[in-house]
């Protein structure tokens, strides 16, 4: 047997399973950092079982953390990957790099987080920029109602995110001063 046979059949078994588990597929750079791996447990721990309306969903990987490193809710689905990494748009210097067209906002109502805006043709990607670990949510759409309130997920996932991976000074919200 070929090495595209034997492929073909592992790619054609891992759709299978997918499909039989109704586990989302989430791509994860592999990394051994106790930090980012501590802090996207956490975080995951954390997680609502909702995020606007959708209902959380086992996620598989070829990553053996993938389940401490992600969450996906809804159909199709919402995804929350932790431990990215950081974008090339907000790497100051390299090739990517474009001050005046990246697009970042605050979002949350207490627990702010700022946040990288990326659109694409059907989705949202949302990564954070100000946590020491970086955060990325990709929200689907399908018309442009749906694309103007794919940054509600951020709400519901904003004080998690605040309250478990610490800012890139090393801080947690609860270490604020109120």
């Amino acid at each position: 047997m070929t090495t595209a046979a034997v492929l073909a059949c592992a790619g054609a078994g891992w759709g299978e399973h997918l499909s039989r588990t109704g586990s989302v597929a989430v791509g994860l750079p592999r990394t051994s950092d106790p930090a980012v791996l501590a802090a996207c447990a956490k975080l995951i721990g954390a997680l609502p079982s909702e995020v606007e309306g959708g209902h959380r969903r086992g996620v598989a990987g070829t990553d053996p953390a993938v389940k401490r490193r992600a969450a996906a809710w809804g159909s199709p689905a919402t995804t929350l990957r932790c431990g990215v990494p950081e974008p090339p748009a907000v790497t100051v210097g390299g090739p990517d790099y474009t001050p005046d067209q990246n697009r970042y906002a605050n979002m949350g109502d207490t627990a702010f987080v700022n946040w990288l805006i990326e659109e694409h043709e059907h989705s949202v990607t949302y990564t954070t920029t100000d946590r020491a670990v970086y955060v990325e949510v990709t929200v689907p759409f399908d018309s442009a109602l749906e694309k103007q309130a794919a940054s509600n997920a951020l709400v519901d996932l904003a004080p998690m995110i605040v309250k478990n991976v610490p800012d890139k000074a090393g801080r947690f919200v609860d270490d604020q001063p109120e």
